[in-house]
This record gives C-alpha cells, sequence and structure tokens, in this order.
C-alpha cells in the first residue's frame, strides 16, 4: 500500500506530496530537502501491523495540509525498496522493482532470518560473548546449555559462538561459500605445510594482543550494522535481483550518513588490520617464514603491521587472496570520509569528501546510495577477513 500526504514547508510554503510505501516494520522515518528552499524536512509513521493501521506523527520542518493544489513535486519513499530516481507519479517503488527478483521466497527467507537475528538472536550472541570475555561460564552455559554428552571448554564455547555469528552474519554480507572456503582453504594450507610455523602466527596474536583487540573491534562493527541495517536493507534487497544494478539510478529514503561514515571508517581500519594474519598465513604458504619479503627487505609482521594501509595494498595485491580484498580497501575513500568536513548533501543527494590533508578542497563526491553499496562491499570483505581472527582464536582454544 501507497498513501499520498501532503505537507507545506514551514520556510518557503511549497507545497510537496509524500507517497510512500508502507512496509512490515513497527516506525517508518524519511526525510528530503525542500526541492524549493532546501530545509531538511523529516517525517515519521507509526504503523500497527496487525490492524493494518497507520498514524503521521507530525513532522519536522513542515506541516500536513489536507490539499495538493499548487504542489511542486511529488516524491516517493520507501523504506524496503530502493526508489528509481525518476519514478513515475502514480508508481510505487514495489511496481517498478517486483520483477527483478530471480526467487522472491528466497529473499522472505532470508529476510525473515535477518530480522530474527536483529530482535533477538544477535542480542543472545552478545551476551553469550562478554560471558566468554570475563570467563562467567555458569551464565554462559545458562545462555547457550550444552548438548548433554558434551562437557563445555573454553574451546567448545568460543567455536559455538564463532559458528553462531558467522551464520547470522553472513546473511547480511551475502558472501558466496565459494569465497568463504577459499579462505578456509588458505588457512588449511599454511597448517599443512608448515604446522610449527603456524603455531608461531597463532602465538604471535596472542602475545601482540591482537586477538584481544581484533575481539572488541569485531563486536562493535557488528553491532554497528545490525542498529544501521534498515538504512541498508533497500540495497541488501538487489542481491536478489536477476542482474546487478547500477546504484545511481536508485536512491534510498533512510539518510544516515554520519553513523554510516563512521561504521565506514571502523570497517576499513579492522579490515586492514586483519590483513596482519592473512598476510602471515600467506608469508606461511609461499615462502615458508613469517617474514614477508620486500624490496630491499623482509618486514616482519610487526613491520607489517605498522604499515599505512596504503603501503599495505601493495603486498596483498601480490598474494592470490587479493581479489577478495584489494578491491574494497580504497584509501582515497576511506581519508575523504574520514575528514572533518565529509558530509551528506540533501539537495543533490551526494557525500561530499574534502582533501584528507587539511585544505577544504572538494576532492570527491558520490551519489549517497553508492557510498552505501560501497559500506556493504566494504562489510562483506570484512567478514571473510574476520574468519581468519575467529580461526585463530580457536586454535588458541579461547586464549586471549
Amino acid at each position: 500500500m501507497t498513501v499520498r500526504a501532503p505537507l507545506q514547508c514551514v520556510s518557503c510554503e511549497s507545497i510537496i506530496v509524500t507517497r510512500t510505501q508502507i512496509g512490515h516494520r513497527d516506525v517508518q522515518s524519511h526525510s528530503f530537502p525542500c526541492p524549493q528552499c532546501g530545509i531538511t524536512i523529516s517525517y515519521i509513521l507509526d504503523l500497527d501491523q496487525k490492524q493494518a493501521d497507520f498514524k503521521f506523527r507530525p513532522a519536522q520542518n513542515a506541516k500536513w495540509v489536507d490539499s495538493e493544489a499548487g504542489a511542486i513535486a511529488t516524491l516517493a519513499f520507501s523504506d524496503e525498496i530502493p526508489v528509481p530516481v525518476d519514478i513515475p507519479d502514480h508508481f510505487s517503488p514495489f511496481v517498478l522493482t517486483a520483477f527483478n527478483f530471480v526467487d522472491r521466497d528466497d529473499y522472505r527467507k532470508d529476510e525473515a532470518l535477518r530480522q530474527v537475528w536483529i530482535k533477538s538472536t544477535f542480542q543472545f550472541c552478545e551476551r553469550c560473548r562478554i560471558h566468554f570475555e570475563r570467563g562467567n561460564w555458569r551464565l554462559f552455559d545458562k545462555e547457550s546449555p550444552p548438548s548433554p554428552d558434551r562437557r563445555p571448554t573454553p574451546s567448545s564455547r568460543v567455536v559455538d559462538l564463532y559458528n553462531c555469528l558467522q551464520a547470522g552474519f553472513s546473511k547480511f554480507a551475502l558472501n558466496t561459500q565459494g569465497r568463504q572456503q577459499r579462505v578456509i582453504q588458505r588457512l588449511t594450507l599454511a597448517r599443512t605445510i608448515s604446522a610449527p610455523l603456524y603455531t608461531q602466527l597463532v602465538e604471535y596474536c596472542r602475545s601482540n594482543g591482537i586477538i584481544r583487540a581484533l575481539w572488541t573491534e569485531i563486536a562493535n562493527i557488528r553491532r554497528l550494522i545490525v542498529e544501521n541495517y534498515n538504512a541498508l536493507q533497500p540495497l541488501i534487497q538487489t542481491r536478489y535481483w536477476e542482474q546487478r544494478i547500477d546504484v545511481d539510478f536508485f536512491r534510498l529514503s533512510d539518510k544516515r550518513f554520519n553513523p554510516l561514515r563512521q561504521l565506514y571508517i571502523d570497517t576499513f581500519e579492522t579490515l586492514c588490520r586483519l590483513m596482519t594474519i592473512a598476510i602471515g598465513v600467506e608469508a606461511i604458504i609461499h615462502h615458508g617464514s613469517l617474514e614477508i619479503p620486500a624490496s630491499k627487505r623482509k618486514l616482519t609482521l610487526v613491520d607489517f603491521q605498522a604499515l599505512k594501509s596504503a603501503n599495505k595494498k601493495y603486498f596483498i595485491a601480490r598474494y592470490p587472496i587479493a581479489d577478495l580484498f584489494l578491491d574494497v580497501i580504497d584509501t582515497e575513500l576511506r581519508n575523504g570520509v574520514g575528514h572533518h568536513s565529509a558530509h551528506y548533501d540533501a539537495n543533490s543527494d551526494l557525500v561530499v569528501l574534502y582533501d584528507s590533508k587539511g585544505a577544504r578542497r572538494v576532492t570527491r563526491t558520490m551519489p549517497y546510495t553508492r557510498f552505501c553499496d560501497c559500506l556493504l562491499q566494504l562489510f562483506s570483505a570484512f567478514e571473510l577477513a574476520a574468519m581468519y581472527h575467529h580461526s585463530v582464536h580457536i586454535d588458541l582454544g579461547g586464549r586471549f
């Protein structure tokens, strides 16, 4: 169902007609710049899914009016479907995208799993994670009772925890099984080629605090993905369409640049730190050593860990894992997003990025939808990289 309702801007008094496609949540929120004066107008709907009813809250920077007379624009919104940029009036986003699915039932099934994960399962995993971190085994086993025929250990508990987390977030990252299997194969190959070197790598990760630090960072990123999933859901949906879309021709109705920019930065930095384990694995496979050949010397893992992200890319490009991670390590985008002046421009629907060295010089702009798509691709690579951490932590028996 699509609800048509006119708003009047409190500043320039222009009339704008909103066409809101009702979704499946309890609350929907949307915002947009006034097409006439540019101020940001936002509105919220409270939905009663059981009674199939809805109610608009008072809008911000606008007021609801009864007449569409003199309206200067008609704008469409949906919190579940990407909205085509040039959507015709009287057409809903659903009508224009309904036939894009390869299998709509697959999407519905996976989306139901994601919603259950957000509403309950993730919080269960978080409780177990905190109990594990504190060594509170009684509460861990209360939350996640072991099977009657198995005596739980820290090792068995961390295996169960990571299996649950990786299964849940695989529905958000949407990596193929082939990509996941490649990470598993690299880890297995390193163990096979030199078990002593692999043990050295595992102990290095523990003794240098890498496992402990990444444990916290990975958990924070996953929490932020859960908290901001609603703003990214329409792009997740497009992964179930027959053809990969050009995201520049679609827009997202829920704008959350500030939290998403922080999520992008945190994910980027943690991914680059996870590459220390990945490169250690590749060094064992290709060089029979934990040292990485450079132009004039060999780098230790400590040296590699200290490199800037741009320099790490040079080494990642030399190994078979390059196609899994290299494309998303966009240092120009990361530096631009991290600049304090980076912002979302509502009038153009563009993310505006500035010179990372401090000059107030615009170095890059990109459509907001494309930025969100870059974030999803980065998160997918991050989930692959997190498999290295989880595998090493399991090999440590859950020790930090």
